[in-house]
Formats: structure tokens, sequence, C-alpha cells
């Protein structure tokens, strides 16, 4: 699997054995609001303050999570799994000059790896997505798209430091 840029403004396509499963596609450059349709499913992420600190994730049209960037530069998935019930996943930057995000559940388990196939010269990023242990509820191709605007959100908000 693999997470293709697909704009300058972070859009990407999640791409499957040479077949596209969806595009995320931001609503412009700066407004950080992001849509996709992924298995029938109308997937919704956007910020819920100004600072873009926590982003509201929505199924459906309902809130079924968010991501926020925590203090230790992690940036923290929590997904709603039955109602009341929630299940929180850290996306790390592993690496130093090449990005290479991992995600972990709760249990500190490593579930996905997302590795930069970029060259200094383009400035959008490209991942290989590893999925070895991956053992969620979340469907893995919603789990990849909401990693893969995690990454962007990470960049975009390690740059403005």
């Amino acid at each position: 699997m693999k997470i293709i840029s697909s704009s300058g403004k972070g859009n990407f396509k999640l791409v499957s054995q040479n077949q596209e499963i969806c595009e995320l596609e931001y609503t412009n450059w700066f407004s950080g609001k992001a849509r996709t349709i992924i298995n029938g499913n109308h997937i919704e992420i956007k910020p819920k303050n100004i600072w873009t600190s926590k982003v509201d994730i929505s199924k459906n049209g309902h809130v079924i999570g968010d991501i926020t960037f925590n203090l230790k530069g992690y940036m923290v998935i929590r997904m709603e799994h039955i109602p009341g019930k929630e299940i929180n996943y850290v996306l790390k930057n592993k690496a130093v000059f090449k990005l290479r995000f991992e995600l972990f559940d709760e249990f500190n388990k490593d579930q996905l790896t997302m590795k930069s196939v970029n060259s200094w010269s383009k400035l959008n990023y490209d991942y290989n997505i590893e999925t070895g242990n991956y053992v969620s509820s979340i469907n893995l191709e919603e789990m990849v798209v909401y990693c893969g605007y995690a990454a962007n959100l990470y960049l975009a908000l390690i740059s403005a430091v």
C-alpha cells in the first residue's frame, strides 16, 4: 500500500496494488479541512480550533474521533470504538533525515509503518506503508488515511516552530 502526494496543498491518493482506493482532498491551502470517500463512507477531517492543535474526524456526519499533537511531539489518533469506549493510537516520527512514521496502539504495539520515499527535490511526501502487525477494529485503509493526514499535520506544526 502507498500514499502518493497528488497536490502541493496536501492532497494524497491511497493506492494498493496499483489501484486507487481513495483520494484525500483538502478544501484549500490554509483551512486544514479535508474530505474523502472510502468504502462508501464519507470521511471529513477538520480543525477544531484556529491553532490546528486538535482536528475532528467525522464519518458519515458523525464525529468518531480526533487527532491531537502532544507535548512529546507525537500525533495521537483517538477513535471511538463503541460509543463510550475510546482507543488511542500514537503516530511517532522515528527517523531524523528521512521521515518514518510508526503507529502504535494503546498497548505500545507497532501497528503500521509509513516510510518516506521522497528525494530532497520534491516538496510533497509519498510513503510506502508496511502493515505487518496491524490488528484493529478500525478499517486499515481508513486508518492509513488518518495517519497520512496526521503526518501532514505533524510536518505543518513542526515547520511552524
